[in-house]
Protein backbone atom coordinates (compact mmCIF):
# COMPACT_ATOMS: atom_id res chain seq x y z
CA UNK A 1 0.00 0.00 0.00
CA UNK A 2 1.03 3.08 -0.74
CA UNK A 3 1.57 6.38 1.74
CA UNK A 4 -0.66 8.33 -0.46
CA UNK A 5 -3.32 5.35 -0.38
CA UNK A 6 -2.57 4.77 3.92
CA UNK A 7 -3.36 8.61 4.67
CA UNK A 8 -6.52 8.81 2.81
CA UNK A 9 -7.81 5.26 4.07
CA UNK A 10 -6.55 7.58 7.97
CA UNK A 11 -8.78 10.25 7.00
CA UNK A 12 -11.70 8.58 5.65
CA UNK A 13 -11.54 6.65 9.15
CA UNK A 14 -11.51 9.99 10.98
CA UNK A 15 -14.02 12.33 8.68
CA UNK A 16 -16.81 9.38 7.63
CA UNK A 17 -18.04 8.62 11.57
CA UNK A 18 -17.87 12.64 12.39
CA UNK A 19 -20.05 12.97 9.20
CA UNK A 20 -22.47 10.02 10.15
CA UNK A 21 -22.64 11.60 13.81
CA UNK A 22 -23.49 14.98 12.39
CA UNK A 23 -26.01 13.65 9.98
CA UNK A 24 -28.09 11.70 13.09
CA UNK A 25 -28.01 14.33 15.16
CA UNK A 26 -31.38 16.69 15.96
CA UNK A 27 -32.12 19.49 14.14
CA UNK A 28 -31.80 22.42 16.01
CA UNK A 29 -34.93 23.49 17.91
CA UNK A 30 -37.62 25.86 16.40
CA UNK A 31 -38.34 28.01 19.13
CA UNK A 32 -36.44 31.29 19.67
CA UNK A 33 -37.78 33.01 22.72
CA UNK A 34 -37.40 37.00 22.97
CA UNK A 35 -38.50 39.47 25.80
CA UNK A 36 -38.76 43.36 24.93
CA UNK A 37 -39.11 45.83 27.10
CA UNK A 38 -40.33 49.10 25.42
CA UNK A 39 -41.07 52.71 26.77
CA UNK A 40 -42.91 55.49 24.30
CA UNK A 41 -45.64 58.27 23.92
CA UNK A 42 -48.97 57.51 23.31
CA UNK A 43 -52.12 59.39 21.64
CA UNK A 44 -55.47 59.33 22.29
CA UNK A 45 -57.12 60.34 18.79
CA UNK A 46 -60.88 59.13 18.16
CA UNK A 47 -63.63 60.12 20.24
CA UNK A 48 -64.17 63.80 21.83
CA UNK A 49 -65.54 62.19 25.32
CA UNK A 50 -61.85 61.32 25.95
CA UNK A 51 -59.83 64.10 23.29
CA UNK A 52 -61.87 67.32 24.61
CA UNK A 53 -59.74 67.00 28.17
CA UNK A 54 -56.94 64.56 27.97
CA UNK A 55 -53.95 64.48 25.63
CA UNK A 56 -50.77 62.48 24.74
CA UNK A 57 -48.58 60.79 27.68
CA UNK A 58 -45.92 58.34 28.13
CA UNK A 59 -46.04 54.28 28.05
CA UNK A 60 -44.40 51.37 28.50
CA UNK A 61 -44.92 47.77 27.31
CA UNK A 62 -43.64 44.04 27.81
CA UNK A 63 -43.53 41.68 25.26
CA UNK A 64 -43.00 37.85 24.87
CA UNK A 65 -42.41 36.29 21.94
CA UNK A 66 -41.67 32.59 20.07
CA UNK A 67 -40.84 31.87 16.90
CA UNK A 68 -43.01 29.38 15.30
CA UNK A 69 -41.22 29.10 11.94
CA UNK A 70 -38.27 31.65 10.22
CA UNK A 71 -40.92 34.40 10.04
CA UNK A 72 -43.68 34.17 12.32
CA UNK A 73 -43.60 34.63 16.02
CA UNK A 74 -46.62 34.49 18.61
CA UNK A 75 -46.90 35.64 21.80
CA UNK A 76 -48.59 38.07 24.38
CA UNK A 77 -48.03 41.83 24.77
CA UNK A 78 -48.81 44.03 28.25
CA UNK A 79 -48.76 47.99 27.06
CA UNK A 80 -49.53 50.94 29.48
CA UNK A 81 -50.21 54.98 28.48
CA UNK A 82 -50.98 57.47 30.71
CA UNK A 83 -53.16 60.69 29.16
CA UNK A 84 -52.40 63.83 30.77
CA UNK A 85 -55.47 66.23 31.72
CA UNK A 86 -55.58 69.44 29.54
CA UNK A 87 -56.43 71.77 32.08
CA UNK A 88 -56.08 75.25 29.63
CA UNK A 89 -59.06 73.56 27.86
CA UNK A 90 -61.10 72.44 30.67
CA UNK A 91 -60.53 76.46 32.28
CA UNK A 92 -61.29 77.69 29.00
CA UNK A 93 -64.67 76.17 28.63
CA UNK A 94 -65.58 76.20 32.79
CA UNK A 95 -63.78 79.65 33.81
CA UNK A 96 -64.51 79.80 37.75
CA UNK A 97 -65.17 76.18 38.32
CA UNK A 98 -63.02 74.47 41.16
CA UNK A 99 -60.11 72.64 39.00
CA UNK A 100 -59.60 69.10 39.13
CA UNK A 101 -56.42 67.57 37.06
CA UNK A 102 -57.06 64.16 37.05
CA UNK A 103 -54.75 61.86 34.28
CA UNK A 104 -56.62 58.38 33.30
CA UNK A 105 -54.58 55.47 32.28
CA UNK A 106 -55.04 52.87 28.82
CA UNK A 107 -53.76 49.34 30.16
CA UNK A 108 -53.74 46.63 27.12
CA UNK A 109 -53.43 43.15 26.93
CA UNK A 110 -53.66 40.42 24.16
CA UNK A 111 -52.04 38.05 22.12
CA UNK A 112 -49.82 39.13 19.15
CA UNK A 113 -48.26 37.70 15.78
CA UNK A 114 -45.38 38.88 14.19
CA UNK A 115 -43.76 38.30 10.94
CA UNK A 116 -40.61 39.05 10.20
CA UNK A 117 -39.79 40.59 6.45
CA UNK A 118 -36.51 39.62 6.09
CA UNK A 119 -35.21 37.05 8.82
CA UNK A 120 -30.97 36.75 8.99
CA UNK A 121 -31.02 40.60 8.30
CA UNK A 122 -29.17 42.86 11.01
CA UNK A 123 -31.83 45.68 10.66
CA UNK A 124 -34.73 43.71 9.66
CA UNK A 125 -38.33 45.19 9.33
CA UNK A 126 -41.59 43.59 10.50
CA UNK A 127 -45.31 43.81 10.81
CA UNK A 128 -47.98 42.43 13.27
CA UNK A 129 -51.62 42.31 14.80
CA UNK A 130 -53.07 42.52 18.54
CA UNK A 131 -56.26 40.62 19.82
CA UNK A 132 -57.02 41.32 23.66
CA UNK A 133 -58.69 43.90 26.18
CA UNK A 134 -58.13 46.90 27.10
CA UNK A 135 -58.92 48.79 30.51
CA UNK A 136 -59.48 52.36 30.97
CA UNK A 137 -58.71 53.82 34.92
CA UNK A 138 -61.82 56.47 35.08
CA UNK A 139 -62.45 59.81 35.84
CA UNK A 140 -65.52 61.90 36.63
CA UNK A 141 -66.29 65.85 37.49
CA UNK A 142 -69.67 65.90 38.74
CA UNK A 143 -71.95 68.65 41.05
CA UNK A 144 -74.91 68.59 42.39
CA UNK A 145 -77.11 71.77 43.58
CA UNK A 146 -80.15 71.67 44.94
CA UNK A 147 -81.74 69.13 42.54
CA UNK A 148 -79.77 69.78 39.65
CA UNK A 149 -77.05 67.11 38.91
CA UNK A 150 -74.06 68.72 36.07
CA UNK A 151 -71.29 66.63 34.71
CA UNK A 152 -68.31 67.95 33.14
CA UNK A 153 -66.08 64.76 32.39
CA UNK A 154 -66.83 61.04 32.95
CA UNK A 155 -64.59 58.44 31.57
CA UNK A 156 -65.88 55.04 33.24
CA UNK A 157 -64.02 52.25 34.56
CA UNK A 158 -64.50 49.81 31.83
CA UNK A 159 -63.04 46.83 30.12
CA UNK A 160 -63.52 46.47 26.08
CA UNK A 161 -61.98 44.26 23.36
CA UNK A 162 -58.93 45.75 21.86
CA UNK A 163 -57.83 44.75 18.00
CA UNK A 164 -54.30 46.98 17.20
CA UNK A 165 -51.58 46.52 14.12
CA UNK A 166 -48.54 47.59 14.13
CA UNK A 167 -44.68 47.95 12.13
CA UNK A 168 -41.59 48.66 13.04
CA UNK A 169 -37.82 47.62 12.88
CA UNK A 170 -35.31 45.29 14.70
CA UNK A 171 -31.62 46.18 14.73
CA UNK A 172 -29.90 43.22 16.12
CA UNK A 173 -26.21 43.83 18.05
CA UNK A 174 -25.71 40.46 18.48
CA UNK A 175 -27.40 36.88 19.20
CA UNK A 176 -28.93 37.56 22.49
CA UNK A 177 -30.07 41.73 22.18
CA UNK A 178 -31.65 44.03 19.71
CA UNK A 179 -33.26 47.24 19.72
CA UNK A 180 -36.86 46.97 18.78
CA UNK A 181 -38.88 50.75 17.15
CA UNK A 182 -42.16 50.40 16.09
CA UNK A 183 -45.32 52.64 15.90
CA UNK A 184 -48.87 50.66 16.78
CA UNK A 185 -52.51 51.84 16.10
CA UNK A 186 -55.08 50.58 18.34
CA UNK A 187 -59.10 50.66 18.43
CA UNK A 188 -61.07 49.81 21.41
CA UNK A 189 -64.43 48.37 20.10
CA UNK A 190 -67.84 49.76 21.23
CA UNK A 191 -66.49 52.22 23.76
CA UNK A 192 -68.28 56.11 23.23
CA UNK A 193 -65.17 57.72 25.18
CA UNK A 194 -61.78 56.13 23.85
CA UNK A 195 -61.77 54.50 20.27
CA UNK A 196 -58.46 54.32 18.74
CA UNK A 197 -54.98 55.93 20.03
CA UNK A 198 -51.35 55.72 18.63
CA UNK A 199 -48.32 54.72 20.12
CA UNK A 200 -44.73 55.19 19.08
CA UNK A 201 -42.29 53.22 21.15
CA UNK A 202 -38.99 51.33 21.28
CA UNK A 203 -36.61 49.34 23.90
CA UNK A 204 -34.32 46.24 23.82
CA UNK A 205 -35.66 43.22 22.48
CA UNK A 206 -33.62 39.99 24.92
CA UNK A 207 -32.87 36.72 23.22
CA UNK A 208 -32.71 33.24 25.30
Amino acid sequence: MSIRSALTAVCLFIVMPCAAQRLSMPPAPLHVHSLAVEAGWSWPLAHSGLTKYWGPGPGASVEFLTSVSRYVSLGFDIDGSAYWFRGPAFVTDYPGLPFRNPPVAQIVAGVIGRVTLAPGKKLTPYVGAMLGISHMTGAEYRQVTDTTSTTYFYIPFQTRLAMGVYGGFEYRFNRALAFDAEGRMLYVNNDPNVGASAVVRGGLRFFF
